[in-house]
């Protein structure tokens, strides 16, 4: 029988769902113990096992001193290192506030208005090299799942290279930003959510980040102009999840 591999999860400031949401794989989060033992997951136990991990998974935000100490640890304690959640991948909704927060306490608390020793919200690829990122607000669990399984067979995990219209086109919808004029940013935006929002009716929020490579920032900027919406409203649309200026 094959030596299970040793997990972890560690959890970052965020809101909590992207741990949560390994629970919801519900089912198949027993198929996964049968190739893993979890040493450190405080969303579902107060274990905590200290030495190596073959795998580790970080959530949230490096948002205080103690998250950067807890991502440098799972770091160096981790064989395989993945960023789970748009938070860790790219800093998601709580590092695209309008000033840097430690400008908000201080304005509010005056001087000495940091006892948390707090940072400005980042995501944990800024600090450590990664060598999987999952993004999606929350991702996708099958993704997570097939990404586990892959690397307890030894296999190198998916990586998705495409943006959500691909996905659009092969499901068949109607194109929401050329048929219905919403907002969609799926041109822009890294696939491998099924193009969740469009089979709703509803245009592509760029949860999942920007696609990396040749992407057209611009060009998107310029159609969602064209078709009525101010410069305001596309620049939060654009820096909602991932901070990008257009």
């Amino acid at each position: 029988m094959m030596e299970k591999l040793k997990l972890g999860v560690f959890e970052l400031t965020g809101c909590g769902g992207c741990a949560l949401n390994v629970l919801f794989l519900y089912e198949r989060l027993f198929d996964l113990l049968e190739f893993y033992d979890i040493g450190e997951f405080h969303m579902a136990s107060s274990a905590h096992e200290e030495g190596h991990y073959d795998v580790g998974i970080v959530t949230g935000t490096v948002s205080t001193h103690r998250d950067l100490e807890l991502l440098k640890n799972a770091r160096n304690r981790s064989d395989y290192l993945i960023a789970l959640g748009t938070c860790a991948t790219h800093g998601s909704v709580q590092a695209s506030v309008e000033l840097p927060l430690r400008e908000k306490l201080k304005a509010v608390y005056g001087d000495e208005g940091n006892p948390m020793k707090a940072l400005d919200s980042k995501p944990a690829v800024e600090y450590v090299a990664v060598d999987l990122a999952i993004p999606g607000c929350p991702y996708d669990k099958e993704e997570l799942y097939q990404a586990l399984m892959n690397i307890a067979r030894g296999a190198d995990p998916v990586r998705p290279d495409y943006p959500v219209c691909v996905e659009c086109k092969l499901n068949e919808y109607e194109c929401v930003l050329v048929k219905r004029n919403l907002p969609c940013l799926g041109p822009i935006t890294l696939g491998g959510c099924n193009a969740a929002c469009i089979k709703s009716g509803l245009g592509c929020i760029g949860c999942r980040g920007p696609l990396p490579g040749e992407v057209n920032p611009a060009g998107e900027y310029e159609i969602l102009k064209g078709l009525g919406y101010n410069e305001d409203y596309i620049v939060r649309k654009f820096k909602t999840f991932a901070r990008w200026e257009p």
